[in-house]
């Protein structure tokens, strides 16, 4: 009987998503780096994410703590924090939601997340690149993180 209240739940949110005017934003993980915008408005967003690389790729959304820039986490990454301990250092809470691609392929799920108006969130990917595959064919010896930015009006 639980399964299927939650099966009726999530044809529920599925249904109403689309009524919540969520922006729909779509984030590109290339070996091994993000194309998503530098600024985006405040409230619902829905993120699809795209991974048109080599290696298989994931998104994880953070929120960080006020007052920590994008010069924060660059310069703590080319330090050589790793992406778990730029999360414990700078996020603000837990994870808000994590999105998967197979090489040339989009996620099959979206991610809904309220953004904040006025705050920094950090995009990153933990996946190391699978033993076999160099650094030259990824273009990258390691994963850059990737900031957005919420507007703090409009």
């Amino acid at each position: 009987m639980m399964t299927v209240a939650w099966a009726l739940l999530a044809v529920l949110v599925l249904v109403l998503v689309p009524r919540l005017g969520a922006e729909e934003i779509k984030i590109i993980g290339r070996d091994f780096a993000f194309d998503a915008p530098a600024t985006l408005g405040a409230g619902v967003t829905t993120f699809v994410f795209g991974n048109p690389g080599i290696v298989r790729h994931e998104m994880i959304i953070v929120l960080l703590r006020q007052g920590v820039t994008e010069q924060h986490i660059k310069d703590a990454h080319q330090g050589g924090i790793t992406m778990r301990k730029l999360m414990g250092q700078f996020g603000d809470g837990e994870i808000l939601g994590i999105l998967l691609a197979m090489p040339g392929q989009s996620s099959s799920g979206k991610l809904i997340v309220n953004l904040v108006r006025g705050r920094t969130y950090l995009i990153i990917c933990q996946l190391e690149a699978p033993e076999g595959v160099t650094t030259s064919q990824l273009g990258r010896a390691a994963a850059q993180p990737g900031v957005i930015r919420t507007r703090t009006q409009g």
